[in-house]
């Protein structure tokens, strides 16, 4: 068996050959205690539609391949493969995953992009949908627009670390470029001793609209630094820069992935962590709670 063979194997089958039981399914995503250690809470995903897993109590992940280094303890390939070869013969039938045409990268078939202040009605209609205050959403947003064929678009572009950008609008949610963090500093020359930690950079204009008003339910008291994971997958990005702040205010997402990402959290910096999405625990994000939509 080579490199290629191997990966399209279902790990959600193989996993199950392996005796691991799913503990939950939501969405493509099967959660299961994690093959690494003894544990109660469901801490491991895989992605069914990416044939892809992550340990949220190690902030690791990847395929197949990976997932064999640490089943077998070794990061020799060709130990793994003998090993994944050797379950794969005498199992029950995998399903392969069926080779499929990766897209390119939006960058790859975006043409004539530009890239401008946000005026832009319908967009700045859409961040009024969202019960964004439109003057937050300007400050730290721009709008792109774009060919893809012979159709031009626009949307929201809200830059990462890395030049990226994540890329929104009604219709369509992306990232051009470099899938990165956002880390927002309150002063250019120094840390807060505070951070607030946002999933997405909706959920963080919802939290600075909700400062704008004086909000105290909801927004701290502290000067603060802000980091936007733009991903939960992100997560392993962020955690060494959250290790310079003294106190680290988690305004996750109110499900397992969120309630997951928390808890690495509070697993490396135990005591400095704040779990703040008790403050609007009956909603499943800020920009929820900013709408009145509740779970």
């Amino acid at each position: 068996m080579n490199i290629l063979e191997a990966k399209q194997i279902r790990l959600v089958d193989y996993l199950s050959f392996l005796g691991y039981e799913v503990k939950r399914v939501l969405r493509g995503q099967y959660w299961y205690n994690s093959p690494f250690r003894d544990e109660r809470t469901p801490s491991f995903k895989v992605n069914d539609h990416l044939n892809e897993w992550y340990d949220f109590g190690i902030a690791e992940g990847g395929d197949i391949i990976e997932l064999g280094k640490f089943l077998y303890k070794t990061n020799d390939v060709s130990i793994v493969l003998s090993q994944i070869a050797k379950h794969a013969t005498v199992a029950p039938p995998m399903r392969i995953k069926p080779q499929s045409v990766q897209a390119p990268p939006m960058e790859d078939v975006m043409t004539n992009v530009e890239i401008h202040d946000l005026h832009n009605v319908a967009l700045l209609s859409y961040v009024k949908s969202r019960m964004v205050d439109v003057d937050v959403a300007r400050r730290y947003c721009k709008e792109i627009y774009y060919n893809m064929g012979k159709k031009r678009y626009f949307a929201i572009a809200f830059e990462n670390r890395s030049r990226g950008l994540e890329v929104r609008n009604a219709y369509f949610k992306g990232c051009m470029k470099n899938k990165d963090i956002t880390l927002i500093y309150m002063s250019s020359c120094t840390h807060q001793e505070h951070i607030c930690i946002f999933e997405g950079f909706m959920d963080f204009l919802s939290y600075k609209t909700l400062r704008r008003t004086g909000n105290d339910t909801i927004c701290i008291a502290e000067n603060t630094d802000f980091l936007i994971l733009n991903s939960v997958s992100n997560l392993k990005k962020c955690l060494e820069e959250l290790g310079k702040y003294a106190v680290i205010h988690c305004y996750l997402d109110n499900d397992l992935a969120g309630q997951k990402t928390t808890e690495t959290i509070r697993g490396m910096y135990e005591i400095r962590v704040k779990d703040e999405s008790v403050r609007y625990q009956n909603y499943k994000d800020l920009n929820d709670l900013l709408r009145g939509k509740l779970m």
